[in-house]
């Protein structure tokens, strides 16, 4: 389950609301889907039984998780089905398994929260005070222990990794990472996602979608070390260069409009801003030592994305 700054007590909030979710009515398609959901999660872990599954869709969610059902609305997710272990005078264990739709919003929604050791279950996973995440295809899972004890913890992993292994098959990251320059890159830190009510989470820009994200864009957040310092880049995906280049502008307007027709600006905290619109994409190089660090990184991103797909705006 998503987890972030007090969002644990929002875990156990949502543990303790199970009960309260209602069953979804579904037609025989979305019955089926949530069957195969449901089959890829084990029926008992060691003397824990499961309870009745619980199903629920992107309406239906904040009946369930309260505080971080708008986290798996703007993944797209499509379906939850929740399964319950109980053991008499133990702690439950709780298995969320999400359909996401597409292995991007999969991998993206995994990203949120990244905090924790790898667990080495599924495509990505992070195992944190009795809390195991994974994605793998298209779906995303979460392995909670109400209380974290040595017993717990052996049996969230099990069921992780029965439920991973269960998943057939493997699903891509989304293509957009593939235009991150490597050099300097924080692997473990990257953030996939579509809005910029989630990038404002992770790195606050405006409190407007100054880059015309809305829902349908992609982004992807990534932080660089070197030797001025951490640095942030953001790479925007669009439907068209007419988009990408009426985000460009709309940033300018909003994060930096005293750079005129420069393409960076130094910001207060004495670091530099640079943007460029690169086809469909836009670029943004936030925090870097000085304004050529900052065209570097640019360039770099533009060399990625290659003279097929970049034209600079």
């Amino acid at each position: 389950m998503v987890q972030s700054g007090g969002m644990k007590k929002v875990v156990v909030l949502a543990a303790a609301l199970a009960s309260l979710g209602r069953p979804v009515l579904m037609s025989q398609p979305e019955q089926s889907d949530a069957r195969l959901l449901g089959s890829f999660i084990p029926v008992t872990a060691g003397p824990w039984l499961s309870e009745a599954d619980q199903v629920f869709d992107a309406a239906s969610i904040f009946g369930y998780i309260d505080g971080a059902g708008e986290v798996y609305r703007s993944y797209n997710m499509k379906r939850l089905v929740a399964r319950r272990f109980h053991k008499d005078g133990k702690p439950d264990i709780v298995v969320d398994a999400f359909d996401m739709g597409t292995s991007g919003d999969a991998f993206g929604v995994f990203t949120h929260d990244l905090e924790g050791k790898d667990a080495a279950v599924g495509q990505g996973s992070t195992y944190k005070a009795g809390l195991l995440s994974f994605w793998k295809d298209r779906y995303f899972v979460s392995v909670y222990a109400e209380e974290e004890t040595p017993e717990t913890r052996e049996l969230v992993l099990e069921l992780g990794r029965a439920t991973a292994l269960a998943i057939p098959g493997e699903g891509k990251k989304p293509e957009l990472l593939k235009l991150l320059p490597s050099e300097g890159l924080d692997a473990g830190g990257v953030r996939y996602f579509h809005n910029h009510s989630v990038l404002n989470y992770h790195f606050f820009v405006a409190e407007a979608d100054i880059l015309e994200l809305g829902q349908t864009a992609e982004a992807v957040l990534a932080e660089y070390s070197g030797s001025g310092g951490r640095s942030r880049l953001l790479v925007a995906a669009y439907a068209d260069p007419a988009a990408a280049r009426k985000a460009g502008d709309s940033f300018v307007r909003g994060y930096m409009p005293e750079s005129g027709d420069k393409e960076g600006v130094r910001t207060e905290n004495g670091k530099w801003t640079s943007r460029r619109v690169l086809g469909r994409f836009l670029a943004v190089a936030f925090d870097e030592a000085t304004e050529e660090k900052a065209g570097a990184r640019l360039d770099a991103v533009e060399a990625l994305a290659g003279p097929g797909k970049a034209g600079r705006a």
